[in-house]
């Protein structure tokens, strides 16, 4: 009886994946049974880090094979699903110890035209895993493109979803850039990410900031990323570059009466002044009080929006305001006899 984990079981995944790589170097005609017998590895309940190991080795194989190998999307996507199936993609950090080859670039083009949605997340899963001696798959930024083009699967699988979110966050955000905001906002409007989802929050921020800033943003991206990234300036202030929020940016949410954005921008901007870290382009404080109770004016439960979102960074703040925004408000609109802002 071959039992899992023992040393029996790892030398027989050895001697099978010598067996395996000379039939598929050779073209030999047994290469047509290996499905059958990647598929009794895909039956274990549980899988040792030696077999994710050796299973990444045999994605290499495989993506070294001529492309005229019959069974080779077949024998990918089962070589991924054995060594990667039983991951979390949430959690980055696994115990084997991956070598990544130039052969596995390949895999990309292979598994994202299979439209096989595990074998996606299997894919996302190895490449963005980490242990104590390998990285997340250089390359993994030329999936940028593909991800946005993922549309067509949703609504995703949670795994699935998951795994994109993290490599979301360890994929520079001017990749998504170039790609295009019309296709990273498409993409993220069919998932629900959430700040407990998200590991890497420096470049999440980074993604969103750029999102909101730009024209498709404000009309298109999903109110959620706007509060979202609230709660991600929120949770690290100190990341914020003094040039990420000017007024041209309120201005044209204000104009075209985004008052639901308008109020996590808003909060965005009063967390950076909070910081002390302040826009040139912003001329005066008043410039910014002005815009924010142009918002409590149409949007008057904002207030107690931006006292919260604030009032959770003032432990940290370098400056403080002299007045609460409730009586900002009050001091124009009850003691100033409910007078508009012009």
């Amino acid at each position: 009886m071959l039992l899992f984990g023992s040393d029996h079981f790892d030398q027989t995944v050895s001697q099978f994946s010598l067996a395996m790589g000379a039939a598929i170097h050779t073209s030999h005609p047994q290469c047509k049974f290996l499905p059958h017998m990647l598929a009794r590895f895909c039956n274990l309940e549980m899988r040792n880090d030696h077999l994710t190991e050796v299973a990444y080795k045999w994605c290499s194989m495989v993506c070294e094979s001529q492309s005229s190998l019959e069974n080779r999307e077949e024998l990918l996507l089962l070589s991924l699903e054995i060594g990667f199936r039983h991951i979390s993609p949430k959690d980055s950090w696994i115990e084997a110890r991956l070598t990544h080859m130039e052969s596995h670039q390949k895999m990309v083009d292979i598994v994202f035209q299979s439209g096989e949605s595990e074998a996606i997340a299997d894919l996302l899963c190895s490449w963005t895993s980490r242990s104590a001696l390998h990285n997340p798959h250089p390359s993994l930024k030329t999936c940028a493109q593909y991800l946005v083009g993922l549309s067509h699967l949703q609504p995703f699988s949670p795994r699935l979803q998951q795994a994109i979110i993290t490599s979301i966050g360890l994929i520079d955000h001017k990749e998504f850039e170039q790609v295009g905001m019309e296709g990273i906002i498409g993409l993220l409007n069919g998932l629900y990410v959430h700040l407990d989802n998200i590991s890497n929050i420096y470049e999440w921020t980074g993604l969103l900031l750029s999102i909101v800033q730009s024209p498709e943003g404000i009309q298109y991206a999903s109110h959620q990323y706007w509060e979202l990234l609230v709660e991600l300036v929120g949770f690290s202030p100190w990341g914020l570059e003094c040039n990420t929020c000017g007024p041209h940016i309120m201005k044209s949410l204000e104009d075209a009466k985004e008052w639901e954005k308008l109020e996590c921008y808003m909060g965005i901007v009063w967390i950076k002044w909070s910081m002390g870290k302040i826009d040139e382009e912003l001329e005066t404080d008043e410039e910014l009080e002005h815009i924010t109770l142009s918002l409590f004016q149409q949007r008057p439960g904002a207030i107690q929006r931006l006292e919260h979102w604030v009032g959770e960074v003032s432990p940290h703040s370098a400056r403080q305001r002299s007045k609460s925004f409730q009586q900002m408000f009050d001091e124009v609109y009850l003691n100033g006899g409910q007078q508009s802002v012009q």
